[in-house]
Parts: structure tokens; C-alpha cells; sequence
């Protein structure tokens, strides 16, 4: 879906704007778990640092069962699910939902979205 923005603006330097302020955490992986990007409000609710650009978002947990489930749902995606992974969890003492996503370009899964809310 293309949107077409007639007050001039360049859709490719707005839409990082917007996504900086949301309110949900995002963080897009590659299909291996590397950190492509994650917008400002989830590096104030999760540790998201710019040096975390490029690493394995399994760094970001000290859990071994969280890297497992992250393995997991990459693994899942990989296999052809394309149906998203929801789940609740704790996170800095925030009660905190976690959407998992694949992303497909043209049929091809590309990356994973993860978006992250806190519970109110």
C-alpha cells in the first residue's frame, strides 16, 4: 500500500519519524535475529542502544529460555508459519505484550517486526 503524501513530504523521511513516536516498542530483526532497527520508544521501555545495530537481539536477554523461544519462532517463521507470535511477558517491571511477526516482500520473508506494549 502506497500512500500519497500531497503536502510534499517524502514518505521515506516521515514514516521513521512516526514510527519514533508511537507508542510501542519496534525492533526489526533479520531472519537470523540481528537488529536492523528499533525506534525510540522501545529504547525507552526495552535496552535498545545504537550500538545493538547489527547484534544478535539474543544478546538483549539474559534468559536461556528466552533465547530459545527466540530461536524458536525464527525457526518457525523459516518453515513457513506466517502467523504471528503473541505473548505476555515482565520486562524492568513493566507488564509487557510481545507481537512477533514475519514480513514478506513480493512472497519472500524478508525480516521480523517485533512490536512491544506495555500493559496498562
Amino acid at each position: 500500500m502506497a500512500i500519497n503524501v500531497k503536502s510534499g513530504f517524502d514518505s521515506t523521511r516521515i514514516f521513521p519519524v512516526i514510527l519514533d513516536k508511537i507508542p510501542v516498542g519496534i525492533t526489526v530483526t533479520d531472519l537470523e535475529g540481528h537488529i536492523l532497527y528499533y525506534n525510540e520508544y522501545c529504547s525507552k521501555i526495552l535496552e535498545r542502544k545504537p550500538e545493538y545495530i547489527g547484534k544478535d537481539i539474543r544478546l538483549c536477554h539474559e534468559k536461556s529460555e528466552s533465547k530459545s523461544k527466540i530461536d524458536h519462532m525464527l525457526e518457525e517463521f523459516k518453515r513457513g508459519r506466517r502467523e504471528a507470535f503473541v505473548y505476555d511477558t515482565i520486562r524492568y517491571g513493566n507488564q509487557i505484550t510481545v507481537t512477533l511477526t514475519p514480513v514478506e516482500i513480493e512472497g519472500k520473508l524478508v525480516c521480523c517486526v517485533q512490536s512491544v506494549t506495555i500493559k496498562s
